[in-house]
């Protein structure tokens, strides 16, 4: 779900979540302080970042948000405060953050510029890449588009890419960046191929094991998590190119200097402590140093 995670659904939703936005907008840490307690939303079935129950969350976006909620108790002076967690579908996300009803996501949501009109971001916490699954069988046609490098090369490059990618069917998740990805592709290469809509990664990834799509589009990493718990996981292939990379970060009301900028502070200092640090080693190696740096680049100075 990555880092490619819905965008809001309908117009209706929109001048909705619009509308509520003043009410909400500018007095988070005024309503973080009179509850003393944060409530962070999460999507259960994004793993690594998020997986199980409200009652028992789980993932490297949960412990990052933990590590988040220690450190703002200690910033903002509230040893008492609170920690909940919210189950959301894949369509609530930012919604929820509009209107008030949870103060961030701790799931993969990417920063887009269109997510910007309905929320606003943290720091980036972490760089996503949008990634294919395929059939360890599926025809070579298929394979050696998704198979090549990422940058087109001239007239004869597109027209091998829309031979091998037409009149295949790809699965992409629901209201996510990787739809909205696939669709521009889909209309810039004049490709006859069908574009399924999935609720889940899980699906997704179940629908290419059963043959019923010839790929799947989402996060990477997620994909690799899906991979090695599924026990078709061998029948499947994960290429290591990247279609798209994005920043993902924690949503956050629009409008609200004070509560993005104690966020900001607290997310800074987490990523530089040794807890920070040691938790993303554990979900995904220590970084080498190109990594180290881009790590780096999220944070900020005292």
């Amino acid at each position: 779900m990555i880092a490619f995670q819905p965008l809001l659904r309908g117009a209706t939703a929109l001048l909705l979540a619009a509308a509520l936005l003043p009410a909400f907008a500018a007095d988070t840490l005024q309503r973080v302080r009179a509850s003393q307690t944060l409530t962070f939303g999460f999507v259960p079935g994004d793993a690594p970042f998020s997986a199980g129950t409200a009652e028992q969350p789980a993932g490297y976006a949960i412990e990052l948000c933990n590590l988040l909620a220690a450190q703002l108790r200690q910033d903002l002076a509230l040893p008492g405060l609170k920690l909940r967690y919210q189950a959301l579908e894949v369509g609530e996300m930012l919604p929820a953050v509009a209107s008030g009803k949870v103060d961030t996501v701790c799931s993969a949501v990417g920063d887009t510029l269109t997510r910007r009109e309905q929320v606003s971001f943290s720091l980036p916490y972490f760089a996503a890449g949008l990634g294919v699954v395929v059939r360890r069988d599926a025809p070579a046609s298929l394979l050696a588009p998704l198979l090549e490098g990422t940058q087109e090369r001239g007239p004869v490059w597109r027209a091998t890419l829309r031979q091998g990618l037409n009149r295949h069917s790809f699965a992409v998740l629901k209201d996510s960046v990787s739809l909205d990805w696939a669709r521009a592709r889909i209309r810039a290469l004049g490709l006859q191929s069908e574009l399924r809509e999935v609720q889940s990664n899980a699906e997704g990834l179940a629908m290419v094991a059963q043959g019923q799509v010839d790929a799947f589009f989402a996060d990477r990493l997620v994909l690799l998590n899906y991979q090695a718990e599924s026990a078709h996981g061998r029948e499947l292939v994960i290429p290591e190119k990247l279609f798209e990379v994005l920043p993902v970060a924690l949503p956050l009301a629009r409008g609200d200097a004070d509560w993005q900028l104690a966020v900001d502070r607290a997310l800074s200092r987490v990523q530089r402590s040794e807890a920070g640090q040691a938790l993303y080693a554990r979900h995904f190696g220590k970084p080498g140093e190109p990594g180290q740096q881009v790590l780096q680049l999220f944070q900020r100075p005292e």
